[in-house]
């Protein structure tokens, strides 16, 4: 070998030598340290930095809804390490509290157990528990070997009775998870969040003094005391015979419309708050509409489930059929001639009123005020039952009757008695 190429074989050894030494001086520089970070896996609670990987469990079971009866919450958190020893950093904060004084208001308590069954309810506390708030915070930092899993318990809590002031906040509380391998591979951080919320399970006071302050044939107004409640009444509900009638009423009166004649009714009223807590009903009131239908509404008369129905010609029967809303023959008008007896209109054929015939049919016929034969009487024969009168000759009463309960079937008058077939309700439709 000539001595110029003894020269070059050693300057290329030498230059070998130098890029060794400068690969491990980056490897254990911050250049290292930038390869090896990526972002955190938000979505499952973990963080990874290249095979430096830290993950949690359990943080989304302590979403939960603080009540009068349920003050505690404890869950076990799990937290699980890859495949490189690492340690780690646990924070747990409020993230946004409404209100504010909230966060500071639920104590967060936390101690490791051996295993997540052994955080339960009735655990114990060991006596090297920590005990922070969701606004002060709560760091858990600790070593973890390749592989391992270390378990804490946490519980949430709050003191009894809960101010009202935080009946309907809420806390959105974070997990914030790191870890770190050596000096200089990092994780970025990872965030789980849930929601503790107080909610209001206390129902409202009943209403009280329901009355019923008028009445109409048709119509019947109540009013009553307001209810009270923790955080506010939204709303009341009103009940006709047991029955829910009308809701998202936001004062302290309601009329109820489309009653029948001479019908008593019994009434009660509930409270709801915004959580949608009922209170217990109000003592009952009844109301009884009058027995005199007005002279200036129109009436829907029905014998069982069939509504009496008229022809739109004069002389035709009147007939009950299948009860439609649509159908203005099957509407009457009650218009006062003297001091007891009506003559009854038809709504679909003006000028034509109910008439009895000789033998004994109903039909309609053109209005005349002065024919015995179209003036109607009325008696209340039970709650909300009308019978319709009407004399012959001056000296017989007889009443309308349906002889069969059959669609089509022909009203017709009858000695009066008091039976079904003789029995009407009139339900006002104005």
């Amino acid at each position: 070998m000539t001595r110029p190429q003894r020269f070059r074989s050693r300057r290329q050894r030498t230059a070998a030598l130098l890029g060794t030494v400068l690969f491990l001086v980056l490897a254990a520089s911050g250049a290292a340290h930038a390869a090896w970070t990526t972002a955190a896996v938000q979505a499952t609670g973990s963080v990874a930095s290249n095979s430096v990987t830290i993950g949690q469990s359990g943080f989304d079971q302590l979403k939960f809804d603080y009540t009068s009866t349920a003050l505690v919450a404890t869950k076990p958190i799990t937290l699980t390490n890859g495949a490189v020893p690492s340690s780690y950093t646990l924070t747990l904060v409020a993230a946004t509290s409404t209100p504010a004084a909230l966060a500071g208001a639920i104590t967060v308590t936390t101690w490791p157990v051996a295993a997540a069954v052994n955080c339960t309810p009735g655990a114990a506390l060991p006596g090297n528990q920590t005990v922070h708030t969701w606004s002060s915070g709560t760091t858990l930092t600790g070593p973890l070997p390749a592989s391992a899993s270390i378990v804490y318990c946490v519980r949430t809590s709050m003191s009894s009775p809960i101010p009202g002031a935080y009946i309907g906040g809420q806390v959105a509380a974070r997990l914030n998870l790191s870890a770190v391998a050596g000096t200089n591979w990092k994780t970025a951080i990872a965030s789980v969040t849930v929601v503790q919320a107080v909610a209001d399970s206390t129902p409202p006071t009943a209403p009280t003094n329901l009355n019923d302050t008028s009445t109409t044939d048709a119509s019947a107004t109540l009013s009553w005391t307001a209810a009270t409640d923790n955080v506010g009444v939204a709303s009341y509900r009103v009940y006709r015979d047991r029955a829910l009638i009308r809701s998202g009423i936001t004062g302290t009166t309601f009329t109820d419309t489309g009653l029948n004649v001479g019908t008593t009714y019994t009434y009660t009223v509930d409270a709801l708050d915004a959580a949608g807590n009922a209170s217990v009903k109000s003592s009952d009131a009844t109301a009884a509409t009058s027995s005199v239908p007005s002279s200036t509404g129109w009436y829907r008369v029905k014998s069982g489930l069939l509504c009496v129905t008229g022809p739109s010609t004069a002389n035709a029967a009147v007939t009950i059929q299948v009860c439609n809303d649509a159908l203005t023959t099957q509407l009457w008008q009650y218009d006062l001639i003297n001091q007891s007896e009506y003559l009854i209109n038809s709504q679909a054929a003006a000028g034509l009123v109910w008439q009895r015939t000789s033998s004994r049919a109903l039909v309609v016929a053109t209005r005349n005020t002065n024919d015995s034969s179209q003036q109607w009487g009325g008696m209340i024969s039970g709650n909300g039952l009308y019978q319709f009168t009407t004399q012959v000759n001056r000296n017989k009463t007889e009443c309308i009757a349906v002889p069969s309960y059959t669609a089509g079937t022909a009203l017709q008058t009858q000695n009066c008695a008091a039976v079904s077939a003789q029995q009407f309700t009139l339900t006002a439709v104005n």
